[in-house]
């Protein structure tokens, strides 16, 4: 089958602020950005493999692959496997002296109990080695009871063979983009939540919230519609609220507590606003497997800089709408940073 390959006209360019390009409707908004940013240049673009949003841009005398936005050949296969597991990073950051959170990994649940045990007065994560997206993660509350825990380490062992159960970081988290040798963007995720009115139920603000055209499902716009599943409905519980409780007015509801995108969060720009500091931090990190092109996220009780931080895990392939389209701040072109590393 022939790939789809695509020039603009001479003189002919695409508007970057539409954040759907027509056509490519069906490929995750990251390849979109990468689409339109390299026909504004004026390359050419073959799909490979619509499906995988496998791509080849050429031009200028070379061409490169690049898949899913920010897979290219600048990352070797080993970097990749360094970054998918969430243990081999900590332990490589930790040599380096970049702080990590404090914990273990196991693969027996007796071991992982063990540790609960010894540490549940903390508030702690649960979590796989090998997942992304923020799937089969659990946060325990100080003092949580032994069937939570216990839970929590089944749904994480259930997605990888080995979870890792860690002290809970104090702070926001931030996800700083790499790219090279430079912090290119800084992103606050604040997650799912609504803002009550004084009038409306939780239900009728979630409605209302994913009325928001930049809201859809499956990574095809740049934000994510908020589900109210049996995860958020939980999340409401222990807040002593339901989908039919009236939030006051200015009160934030939150319905996650993991703060993905992708799970309906909220993308906050705050490049200007961070440290030099931790920009630093994010690039040694990168630097410390290898990467050019990484997703750094950090927890971090003050962004303007007393470094006090801990790095949560290294992505191999970080999405690149959530700083072109955030859902509040500037777009920071990161398609074109990513061509211009490639050398077009």
């Amino acid at each position: 089958m022939q790939p789809l390959t695509i020039r603009l006209p001479e003189g002919q360019r695409l508007d970057p602020s539409e954040y759907v390009l027509s056509g490519f409707e069906d490929l995750e908004i990251s390849t979109q950005i990468m689409i339109r940013d390299a026909l504004n240049r004026g390359l050419t673009v073959e799909v490979l493999d619509r499906v995988s949003h496998f791509l080849r841009i050429s031009g200028s005398g070379s061409s490169r692959l690049v898949k899913e936005a920010s897979k290219t050949d600048l990352d070797s296969y080993m970097t990749f496997l360094v970054m998918e597991n969430k243990t081999v990073t900590k332990r490589i950051l930790h040599e380096k002296g970049i702080r990590v959170p404090i914990g273990i990994s196991f693969s027996d649940p007796e071991e992982g109990m063990r540790y609960f045990r010894g540490h549940s007065e903390k508030k702690l994560v649960v979590k796989p080695v090998t997942t992304n997206f923020g799937i089969g993660i659990t946060i325990l509350s100080p003092r949580s009871s032994e069937e939570q825990a216990k839970t929590a380490i089944e749904t994480a062992l259930s997605f990888s063979e080995t979870a890792i159960l860690e002290e809970f970081a104090e702070g926001q988290e931030y996800r700083f983009l790499v790219i090279g040798s430079e912090c290119v963007a800084v992103c606050n995720r604040i997650p799912a939540n609504v803002i009550g009115d004084g009038s409306k139920s939780v239900r009728e603000l979630v409605l209302e919230k994913n009325r928001d055209p930049r809201r859809g499902i499956g990574h095809v716009t740049p934000l994510e519609k908020i589900r109210l599943e049996e995860t958020e409905l939980g999340v409401l519980k222990e807040q002593g609220l339901a989908v039919d409780s009236v939030p006051a007015s200015g009160e934030t509801v939150y319905l996650r507590r993991n703060s993905n995108i992708s799970t309906g969060g909220d993308s906050i720009d705050v490049t200007d606003e961070a440290s030099p500091a931790y920009k630093k931090i994010a690039v040694d990190a990168a630097k410390a497997v290898g990467a050019k092109i990484c997703g750094v996220d950090i927890i971090v009780k003050d962004l303007g800089g007393n470094e006090d931080y801990r790095i949560l895990e290294l992505n191999f392939n970080p999405v690149l709408y959530i700083h072109n389209y955030p859902y509040s701040g500037k777009n920071r072109d990161v398609g074109n940073r990513i061509l211009d590393l490639l050398g077009f």
